[in-house]
Formats: C-alpha cells, sequence, structure tokens
C-alpha cells in the first residue's frame, strides 16, 4: 500500500475527491469494509493465539494439581486441538481479506496538493512562465532529423535493420555531446558552490548539500519495481519484462536509485540524501501508437540523468522547489529557451503529489517539447519502500521523496540542434560543453 490506511479512515471524502480530481476509479468504501474486516480477523487471531499459549504453558506442578491436570487433560488436549483448527481457519482468511486489501490499496493513485490544477490531460496543464529568447533565423529552420542526416548524426535506417523502429544510432560528434552534457551536469550537481548560488538565488530555505553520483542497475526485481509504483495501473504495459530472469528493465535511473534504501533506516543527520544517477532507460511507449515515429524523440532505449532525494516530510517541498530551481538554472546556461509547466491532476504520474514539466523550444515544429519532469512524491513510495528516519522524538518516521530529470540526453540534444542550428545546416555547441567537447565550436555539414 502506498497511502495510509489511517489517513483514508479519517479522511475518506478527501481521498475521494481526490480520485474525482485525478480522473481515477477507485472503490474508497470497500477499502474500508476489507480494512475493518481486516482489523476483526487480526484481533481474532491475536486472541486465538493467546489462548493457544496459555493452554500450552506447562511448568512445575503439586502432586495434587497434576492429578487434577491428569483428569482434566482430555479435556485440555480437545480445545487445544479446536483452537488449532481456528487459527489455521482464521490464517487462511486473514490470507484472502490481506489479498483483496492490499489489491485495492494499489488502486489509489497519490493524493495531489491543493494547489495542483484540476483537469483531465495534458491540454490542461498551466503554463507557470517561459524563459529565454527564442532564435531568429533569417532561414526556414531544419528539424533535427534533417540536421541529424546533414551531420551524419543520426542513423535510424541502420538500427531499424538491426534493433527494429523506434531505435538510433549516435554518431561522430553526438556521441561527445552526450558525455558532454554528462561532464557538464556533474561538475554542477557535485559541487556544493553550484548549489548554493541556486539556492541563494532562488531563495530557498534548503540545505546547500550536493548530489552524490551514481551509476545504478538498470534491472530491477517486481518487488521492488512494485514499491517504487512503477507497476501500479497503466504503467505495465510500459515496462520490458525478462521473464527468465524475473527482471525488468528500468524505465528512469529513478526506479533503481529510489529502491536503493528499501527496508532501511537513514540517519536522520543525512537527510536530504541526494543522488544524481545516470543510467540508460527502457520504455515500450505503449501508449504512443503513432507519434513521432520517426527520429529519436520517443524512443525504446536511452540515456538519462536524474536527480534523486530522500528528504524528512517538512523539507520535502522546499526540495521539490530546489529540483526545478537546478533544471532551469542549466537550461539557462545552454541558453536554450523553455517553458515550465504546472502539471494538472488528471495527467500527473501515479505517484506524485504534485509535478511540474519543462519543455523546450523546437523551432521546427513552432512548438515547446516535454524534455524535463520533477515530482515530489510526499511518502507515497517510501511506505512501500519502508525507507525511514527517527525523528526529533526518536519515533519512526517515513521519509519524502524527491525526483527530477537533470537532462534527458537525447531530447536535449535534439534541442541543441535546432536551436543552435546556422543556415548552412551546421550547428553550433553552446559555450559550456565546448571545454567537454574537444574545443569543439561548431560542427559542418557532412552531406
Amino acid at each position: 500500500m502506498m497511502l495510509d490506511i489511517k489517513f483514508i479512515r479519517n479522511n475518506p471524502e478527501k481521498v475521494k475527491e481526490a480520485l474525482e480530481k485525478r480522473h481515477v476509479k477507485a472503490d474508497v468504501d470497500k477499502i474500508l469494509v476489507l480494512d475493518e474486516r481486516r482489523r476483526k480477523i487480526t484481533g481474532d487471531l491475536d486472541e486465538a493465539r493467546a489462548g493457544q499459549n496459555k493452554r500450552s504453558k506447562g511448568g512445575p506442578k503439586e502432586p495434587a494439581e497434576l492429578a487434577r491436570l491428569a483428569e482434566a487433560s482430555g479435556v485440555a488436549r480437545e480445545e487445544l486441538k479446536k483452537l488449532k483448527e481456528k487459527i489455521k481457519v482464521t490464517e487462511e482468511e486473514f490470507k484472502t481479506i490481506d489479498q483483496d486489501f492490499e489489491s485495492a490499496m494499489y488502486s489509489l493513485p497519490n493524493i495531489p496538493f491543493e494547489e495542483v490544477p484540476i483537469g483531465k490531460d495534458e491540454k490542461e496543464n498551466k503554463i507557470l512562465r517561459e524563459e529565454g529568447g527564442k532564435p531568429k533565423f533569417d532561414f526556414e529552420p531544419l528539424s533535427y532529423i534533417e540536421l541529424g542526416e546533414k551531420l551524419d548524426w543520426i542513423d535510424t535506417e541502420r538500427a531499424a535493420k538491426v534493433s527494429g523502429t523506434r531505435f538510433g544510432y549516435l554518431k561522430h560528434e553526438a556521441p561527445l555531446l552526450e558525455f558532454a552534457l554528462i561532464n557538464f551536469t556533474l561538475a554542477r550537481l557535485a559541487d556544493k558552490k553550484f548549489v548554493a548560488k541556486v539556492v541563494k538565488k532562488n531563495k530557498l530555505s534548503t540545505t546547500v548539500k550536493p548530489f552524490i553520483p551514481l551509476v545504478p542497475p538498470v534491472m530491477i526485481k517486481p518487488e521492488a519495481f512494485r514499491a517504487m509504483g512503477k507497476l501500479d495501473p497503466g504503467q505495465e504495459e510500459e515496462r520490458y519484462y525478462l521473464p527468465k530472469d524475473e527482471l525488468y528493465l528500468i524505465g528512469s535511473a529513478e526506479h533503481t536509485t529510489g529502491a536503493m534504501h528499501m527496508n532501511e533506516i537513514l540517519p536522520a543527520e543525512n537527510l536530504p540524501h541526494r543522488h544524481i544517477a545516470f543510467s540508460t532507460a527502457f520504455r515500450r511507449e505503449a501508449g504512443s501508437y503513432g507519434k513521432d515515429t520517426r527520429g529519436l524523440f520517443r524512443v525504446h532505449q536511452f540515456d538519462k540523468l536524474e536527480m534523486f532525494s530522500f528528504v524528512k516530510p517538512e523539507n520535502s517541498r522546499a526540495e521539490h522547489d530546489l529540483f526545478l530551481a537546478l533544471q532551469e538554472e542549466m537550461m539557462r546556461e545552454l541558453k536554450i529557451p523553455y517553458r515550465v509547466m504546472l502539471i494538472c491532476a488528471g495527467d500527473m504520474v501515479w505517484t506524485d503529489a504534485k509535478q511540474y514539466d519543462i519543455e523546450s523550444w523546437f523551432p521546427s515544429q513552432n512548438a515547446y517539447r516535454e524534455t524535463h519532469s520533477t515530482s515530489n512524491s510526499t511518502d507515497f513510495q517510501a511506505r512501500r519502500l519502508k525507507v525511514r528516519f527517527r525523528n526529533k522524538e526518536n519515533q519512526m518516521e517515513l521519509v519524502h521523496t524527491v525526483n527530477g530529470t537533470a537532462f534527458a540526453i537525447g531530447r536535449i540534444i535534439l534541442a541543441i540542434m535546432e536551436n543552435y542550428q546556422t543556415k548552412s545546416g551546421s550547428v553550433k555547441i553552446p559555450k559550456p560543453l565546448q571545454k567537454y567537447m574537444l574545443g569543439i565550436k561548431e560542427v559542418m555539414t557532412r552531406k
């Protein structure tokens, strides 16, 4: 389960309102009935086991007591037998109810914050701001697909021959640009001074603690994936599963980074515990039939840099603000025009209480396209992961989890190509990346 059952008991109408806001159908009343039955059966079990223990206890006895017990032993044995049978039946009943209860609890998404806009899908997301001047060309801008052909950077034709649709080869300077973006990101997020600059600039009430670099596994056990909330309704069809190994391929470094501290108690003094994780990610794009079928914008395999934090509950909102500020600061450095979106309840990821997206400008499409996301999942993931800390009262408390895209590398390369193109079809390299690109400042056409 990912919502607190105590919260549901005390706030059933609030949960129903949240479901309506998110356009999710789930039976809260059924959950409460199952919860009541489950608690009653738990009480019956405890009572029966206590009776069994009482009747099973032995010890030194006086001769008169032994004689009395011997006379009553037949009755006692019969009572003990009945108790054992009752316990067995009740345990089976509990197992069935518990499975039904857990399944019903998994049908509930996170509760949106009050400020999350009401809406059904992406059309009702709220534009918060636009940043960066859109490039003004004195020519018709080419698409990244056309530029990829001219530069010989992208080969989807041979990738289709080898791997199928929605795959591609990156060639020549394109891989250098990928690793430049990785180094650019790590040099900033792992640097306390950079984090401090962003905290000060945005007047945030949070620590300047840097991010710990991480390369996590790209395969994950079903129980860990489920605990992260990534096998919940509508999500499993997006996943690649390896049945012989009983492992899934991750769709983001978030998935194995978040599960890293499953069943652990984190030292309170180490919170927030921040990671910047790099991994290859895999998605079926099952719900994207007919969308972006050409090119590399929507693919089955891509590389991604992901921010992730385990944080105290009272600090998760500030942590989420920091993640968005870091995303924006790096986008401004690269001078890629973008806009910030506050995602409506119906379009939010299942695990999230609040979500922002950043969309980068693509001149050839005259449109903004999603390249980043950042989410506050509150204690929704931590509850199933059982990641806790001891608070000031020395009581166990669940952490909150916050995640955010540093860069979906492939998509940002495409945005750079389109925004930094020239009339001749060459592409200039953003100045902050040049030192990671063997000094290359501009890539000329090859075709």
